[in-house]
């Protein structure tokens, strides 16, 4: 098990009883087998399970002696040694005990006379067993007492064969310089250069050779050359050890076992390794098992590891250090407490379990023997949760495809690996949740293929008492609900359509009517050829893992069916078109065919539905006034329709998952504390950026989260050490940012004010905007934001003022077109197709429209949805008679019955208002929610970083990465840090951590108060660099 890593059978044989510190016939323990081939979940289990790490074999080398410097395997036994109090300096002296006991014997054996050339049974010499095991004393010994070089046992294998084969380079090149003979042959007809164990030993080796046959052609020429002259120039520098394992460091009884062992499965370990996935570390897929044949390794610390430590700052040195630590696969690096993430687009294996191990922490500080890594600052933030008695939260920030998402992801699973009762169930949970979050909130763009379309707060829950982790919850904003009919180019649609459309059986989409690609209005609007005619294999499996996702959460499989019929009739219904019939240009509906089939899959009425979409009825007075819509408007609200569809499913589905996150058996009595991850959408710029295509929104959220950012760790800092009177080098200025965000969340004269009263205005035009714009532009005094004579494309703007408009913001200038976004704001259903949807049959669409909605724009939670049990408290059993007139919508009807029978409870208590009716008021009040929640926080910043535009690894483009490090501010955050004071502690605090140097230190002076007590202990301590 040791061997090959077999972890499962190993916890098997120890859960019956197996003695772990069992010894072979080489006194090897599983420790040492665990450690020579670096296997370090097998190490972590054996410790856990009791193995003595300090036996010795036949050589006296414990295991640590077999694992190399560097390694999981090397740093979790150093760990554990510290920890239990054991010297490195007493285990060294263990290690060269044997070959000391070795130099004493021969020392004997040659003062009394012996020869040092008597050979045993086997033909094995002392010179044999010094070059073997590396003892290059005891060889210079007998060497200096004329002992044969070129002896050779019973196997004709001379010493010569042996240091080669051991790798052992120093008694190879020791031998060498005592003229022994490179070309003597062993019974397999090998010379020494051919068992040599190093590239490095062959060639030295090999040259040895050449001499050696122009020695024997020309004694006289070749006795004039010295002999180290052959050799010096590849000996003077020895190589540095290598990462992998070094056969000298084995006994050779055990070194030829385990050499034999890898001939053996040489091929089927090849086999095994090319398996493993090197896909994009941005494809969120399922790691393969194969990955434990990889070894796991963390680079060692380095000086640049902090770049606050740098003596030279300036943006040049920060821009070359940084790309050094990338092109060494160093993606991580601190900025004092601040981490630095350099997305890799590629997998590392710096994120097992034994990672996370090594990372854990008694104290939660930064452990100086171990690399960056965002698993420590995880556990920072866990014992700060516990330390403060307050709410912990990481703010992740950088652009689209930086790697905030799977940044967020490794802060879970370190957490969920550190405080889980039961890990391997929550692991398996956050895993299913991802992928059901990834399915219907991330599309493709062209900064990233699974680029995140909402806001996520990924909250953990953690108990105070025991200080596990007991449950989670997921806060969502502003899905991107316009991506579902319209994308911008280059753009897919959410990546759960195209599941469907490659996974699904032939069967199963011919009884929801879909067909290809092309055939959906959705899906086609910007996929090439090539998508439209061939399918996707791995969407098949990806849908097939969905699915299993779904059925964790506790959806059955007709619940599934039920999904994928509501996301069918979304396409269906992009597909509904409108012609006029009449001059008077009102709206019907074209394919009354199609119009049943999507008003079977609603479980609506027809006429209803059709009724709904091109007419609006209103009532004044008691009189009823219906008022047929133009084709456009017609267009407007079924795409609107769509999108609330759409937005309303993934609230459910958010919902639900939060019923899943739940821990059922917690008691609630214990008191809770949280630590939160937010994950926000990357700032985008586009040829063409809109407020239909949500870039525009995208900027402003993150233009509001990095002025918060800010705030945290400029201002903030600055406003508390002028406070204390702590003297700072230089003074953060935010610049143009105060104006940027005046211009858009001003109320009453910012651009979302404005966008907002013109959306309620009946009689709404684009051209009254652009005026109130540049009204606007014209009286500010500020250059941030100006009128554009340009759009995107670089193209002349219409001739309307104010069509377009530049935007300063922090991360680069941005034009936005304001065509059609007083239309695209609006996200308020008409009354005639609320009423519509209400009285679906089908349960799930029912109550999605029942519900009313909170003002960030999701459904309102279902009652004690955090404590109830399953999935199926987010459905209703509210059931409205309704009769259907289509044909079509038979075949569901029995679905909806089946789904009706599961018995399940109601929603909470609704809002009493309703929810919010723009786009602009759900952005106010879903930045005002997270703000809050992130005030309520000690904040922790991850800034990630994207090494190049175009996804690719092992590329650095410095000046893309530089302007990146330009806008978040990082020289500034290393001077502000360097010169601020990071380590603070109240009066109170620090005397009670130091209680027994404040009594020593106040002696008969226990009347001063608390401040000149703080004073007094450090004055008496002599340290420096410190202020009260």
């Amino acid at each position: 098990c040791a061997r090959y890593d077999n972890a499962f059978a190993a916890e098997i044989l120890i859960d019956r009883g197996v003695n772990v510190n069992h010894q072979d016939e080489d006194f090897w323990t599983s420790m040492h087998v665990a450690c020579a081939c670096d296997n370090p979940d097998i190490v972590l289990l054996l410790l856990l399970a009791g193995a003595n790490v300090l036996l010795q074999d036949v050589n006296g080398n414990i295991a640590l002696d077999y694992a190399v410097e560097g390694t999981e395997s090397s740093s979790i036994l150093l760990m554990y040694l510290e920890e239990n109090g054991v010297e490195l300096n007493s285990l060294r002296q263990m290690k060269i005990q044997r070959a000391v006991t070795m130099l004493t014997d021969v020392r004997q054996l040659i003062s009394s006379g012996g020869s040092v050339n008597q050979k045993n049974d086997e033909g094995v010499t002392l010179l044999h067993v010094a070059c073997a095991n590396g003892y290059k004393n005891v060889a210079s010994l007998i060497l200096d007492h004329g002992a044969d070089l070129n002896v050779v046992d019973n196997q004709y294998w001379t010493p010569l064969h042996l240091a080669a084969k051991y790798g052992q380079t120093n008694l190879v090149k020791l031998l060498l310089m005592h003229q022994a003979n490179p070309n003597l042959l062993n019974c397999n007809n090998e010379k020494p250069s051919d068992v040599a164990a190093s590239d490095f030993i062959e060639e030295m080796l090999l040259k040895a050779e050449i001499v050696w046959e122009e020695k024997m052609k020309d004694p006289l020429a070749a006795s004039t050359l010295s002999q180290e002259e052959p050799y010096e120039e590849i000996i003077h520098d020895l190589p540095t050890i290598s990462n992998k394992l070094n056969p000298l460091a084995l006994p050779i009884a055990k070194q030829d076992s385990l050499l034999e062992k890898d001939t053996m499965f040489k091929d089927a370990a090849k086999g095994l390794c090319k398996q493993q996935s090197q896909d994009s570390a941005s494809e969120n897929t399922t790691v393969n098992t194969t990955t434990k044949l990889e070894q796991i390794k963390l680079m060692p610390p380095a000086p640049n590891d902090d770049l606050a430590s740098l003596s030279e700052l300036t943006d040049s040195s920060l821009l070359y250090e940084i790309q050094k630590r990338f092109n060494n696969n160093q993606i991580y690096t601190y900025i004092g407490d601040i981490l630095l993430l350099v997305n890799p687009f590629k997998e590392l294996p710096i994120y097992s379990t034994m990672v996370t191990q090594l990372y854990l922490s008694n104290s939660g500080k930064l452990c100086s023997s171990l690399p960056p890594h965002i698993f420590s600052c995880a556990e920072r933030a866990y014992h700060m949760l516990f330390q403060e008695q307050r709410p912990q939260c990481f703010i992740l920030s950088g652009e689209s495809g930086s790697g905030k998402t799977e940044a967020c992801k490794q802060i879970v699973k370190h957490l969920t690996c550190r405080a889980s009762c039961s890990r391997n169930t929550f692991d398996t949970k956050i895993k299913h949740v991802n992928c059901i979050l990834e399915a219907f909130g991330h599309a493709k763009t062209p900064l990233s293929d699974f680029s995140s379309c909402f806001i996520k707060y990924f909250e953990l829950q953690f108990c105070e008492r025991k200080k596990t982790l007991i449950a989670a919850r997921i806060y969502t904003y502003m899905l991107e609900k316009s991506r579902v009919v319209i994308q911008p180019f280059n753009q897919s649609n959410f990546h759960v359509f195209y599941l469907m459309m490659d996974g699904l059986s032939a069967e199963e989409k011919y009884t929801l009517y879909l067909s290809n690609l092309s055939a959906h209005r959705y899906l086609s609007q910007t996929v090439s050829e090539e998508m439209m005619l061939t399918a996707n294999p791995q969407n098949r499996e990806k849908l097939t893992i969905l699915k299993q996702a779904l059925g964790a959460l506790g959806f059955n499989s007709l619940e599934v069916e039920n999904l994928f019929v509501i996301l069918s009739a979304i396409l269906h219904l992009g597909d509904i078109r409108f012609t006029a019939l009449t001059d008077a240009e009102t709206a019907f509906v074209s394919d009354l065919q199609l119009l049943e089939q999507v008003a079977g899959m609603l479980q609506v009425s027809p006429d209803e539905l059709a009724s709904a979409l091109t007419t609006d009825v209103q009532y004044f007075k008691g009189d009823t006034i219906v008022r047929r819509h133009t084709i456009e408007i017609a267009d407007f609200y079924r795409d609107l329709l769509a999108k609330s569809l759409y937005g309303r499913l993934f609230s459910f589905l958010v919902n639900t998952i939060n019923c899943y996150l739940q821990n059922q058996d917690e008691s609630g009595s214990d008191q809770v504390f949280e630590i939160g991850v937010l994950d926000i959408f990357g700032f985008e710029e586009f040829q063409k950026n809109t407020f239909e295509q949500a870039s525009l929104c995208v900027n402003m959220t993150n233009e509001k989260i990095h002025q918060y950012i800010n705030e945290v760790l400029f201002l903030q800092e600055q406003a508390e050490c002028v406070q204390e009177g702590v003297a700072m080098e230089t003074m953060y200025s935010p610049g143009n940012h105060t104006a940027v965000l005046d211009f858009f969340f001003q109320k009453p004269s910012g651009f979302l004010s404005m966008l907002d009263e013109e959306s309620q205005s009946v009689w709404s035009v684009e051209q009254s905007l652009s005026k109130r714009i540049q009204s606007y532009l014209d009286t500010s005094d500020t250059n941030t934001v100006y009128s554009s004579t340009k759009d995107g494309n670089g193209n002349l703007a219409p001739k309307d003022l104010g069509s377009t408009f530049t935007v300063m913001h922090y991360a680069g200038r941005v034009t936005y077109e304001i065509a059609g976004a007083i239309e695209k704001n609006k996200d308020s259903l008409s009354q005639n197709l609320i009423f519509v949807m209400k009285t679906s049959e089908n349960v799930v669409i029912n109550q999605l429209f029942q519900s009313k909605l909170t003002q960030t724009g999701s459904l309102v939670p279902p009652y004690h949805s955090l404590k109830i049990k399953g999935c199926k408290a987010a459905l209703l059993n509210k059931k409205t008679s309704v009769t259907c007139a289509s044909g079509e919508a038979k075949k569901y009807i029995e679905l909806s019955k089946l789904l009706k029978k599961k018995g399940t409870s109601s929603f909470l208590q609704r809002l009493e208002r309703g929810g919010p009716t723009t786009v602009a008021i759900q952005l106010r009040k879903s930045l005002a929610d997270i703000i809050g929640k992130l005030q309520n926080c000690t904040p922790h910043c991850i800034h990630c970083i994207k090494p190049n535009n175009n996804n690719l690894p092992d590329t650095f483009d410095n000046f893309y990465v530089s302007a990146q490090l330009q806008y978040i501010c990082v020289l500034d955050m290393i001077k502000i840090i360097r010169h601020g004071y990071p380590v603070r502690l109240t009066f109170t605090d620090f005397l009670s951590r130091y209680k027994d140097l404040a009594d020593t230190a106040a002696g008969e002076k226990k009347k001063l108060n608390a401040k000149e007590r703080c004073r007094l202990v450090l004055q008496q301590c002599k340290l420096q660099g410190w202020q009260v």
